[in-house]
């Protein structure tokens, strides 16, 4: 979880990537520093190593990015290691990432079904979903054959379940309540 204090540090690379107009150069540059991180634990943990001297952090950093990310970005890590923030890196910039989708109206959105959508049936999800948020979803689909039909659709921290397998389950829980009739 971010906190206010880290939110400071992402609003402002924000604020000074877009008033330079290197807002796209900038979320490139995270884009590849954060797959760097997530693909090498030692990178990941020399960051958040307290015993590794800011000397040794300044010296990698200019080795490897150095002509490799643009100046803002370097200067960004440059400024979190003088001012021994550098364990948040990664999550600062993962919340970067997220302040942009913020500012431009975009969400995230996870559809899960039983069996693969159409082309057609994507688009009219993806409508159905970003006339719900009223913000522009970024779709992404998986197959799970537990939720037997219908749809699970997670959005930020919503879900929408709308599968076969809530409805049964529902229908046993109103059941075992015997708060159900046949007639």
């Amino acid at each position: 979880m971010i906190t206010k204090a880290a939110r400071r540090y992402t609003t402002a690379l924000y604020d000074v990537a877009e008033e330079q107009n290197k807002l796209n150069e900038v979320t490139t540059d995270i884009e590849k520093i954060l797959g760097l991180i997530n693909s090498n634990r030692d990178l990941e943990l020399f960051f958040k190593s307290p015993i590794v001297s800011k000397s040794k952090k300044l010296a990698l950093i200019n080795e490897i990015f150095s002509g490799n990310i643009s100046s803002l970005t370097l200067d960004f890590m440059i400024l979190l290691i003088n001012r021994r923030r550098e364990f948040l890196m990664q999550g600062l910039f993962e919340d970067f990432l997220n302040l942009r989708k913020e500012k431009e109206g975009i969400v995230d959105v996870l559809v899960k079904t039983s069996v693969p959508l159409s082309d057609e049936e994507k688009q009219n999800m993806k409508q159905k979903i970003d006339s719900y948020t009223k913000l522009k979803g970024n779709m992404s689909y998986e197959i799970d054959k537990s939720i037997i039909g219908g749809f699970v659709a997670k959005i930020n921290d919503t879900i929408l379940d709308a599968s076969i397998k809530r409805q049964l389950q529902r229908l046993k829980d109103k059941f075992k309540e015997g708060d159900f009739s046949l007639n």
